[in-house]
């Protein structure tokens, strides 16, 4: 999936002739390639925050879980729609919801990985979403981190400082409830 991705993003540079989208160039570089890649890799990552998190939502009783379930896809829908933006800002096309290639991601669930999820059922349930949840969002925030070293574009810039902190403070959180 990586190589697909870079095949892509190279493309669409040699098609506009230059190493940066959406710039003038004597003004400095709007975005580069791996802002692109990060937009092209944190949307079906959402995506599948959001799926499992629905699941949450339908068989859950505990109100922590019910509550991180709703507030995390709320918010990654935003950010969904808003790197979706930028990708049509640089003439990329966004991301389909292929599931089969989504599996096949880094940092992402595997097919086996959701169907245990769909297959637990009470306590189990909700302590298997929360541990998959936090890796899943580990994943995001090391990808989001990248994307603050490596990216240049302002705005997606910003918004992987956000995915840092929103979702580590999740993460935090789930780490606080399975001490308590």
């Amino acid at each position: 999936m990586r190589a697909r991705l870079l095949i892509i993003v190279l493309s669409l540079l040699a098609l506009t002739g230059c190493s940066t989208f959406g710039g003038d160039s004597s003004a400095g570089p709007a975005a580069n390639e791996d802002d692109a890649t990060f937009s092209l890799r944190m949307i079906p990552h959402h995506r599948q925050t959001i799926e499992i998190s629905k699941i949450a939502l339908e068989r859950s009783k505990d109100e922590f879980v019910i509550d991180v379930a709703d507030k995390i896809s709320k918010a990654e829908a935003g950010e969904i729609e808003q790197m979706a933006t930028y990708l049509r800002s640089w003439n990329i096309q966004v991301p389909g919801d292929d599931a089969a290639t989504t599996h096949k991601m880094a940092g992402m669930m595997t097919e086996k990985d959701v169907s245990g999820l769909k297959a637990a059922q009470g306590k189990q349930f909700d302590d298997l979403y929360l541990a998959a949840l936090s890796r899943h969002l580990r994943s995001g925030v090391d990808m989001a981190k990248d994307a603050q070293s490596k990216g240049v574009h302002v705005g997606s810039k910003a918004l992987a400082g956000k995915i840092v902190v929103s979702q580590s403070e999740v993460i935090d959180q789930i780490a606080a409830k399975k001490k308590a």
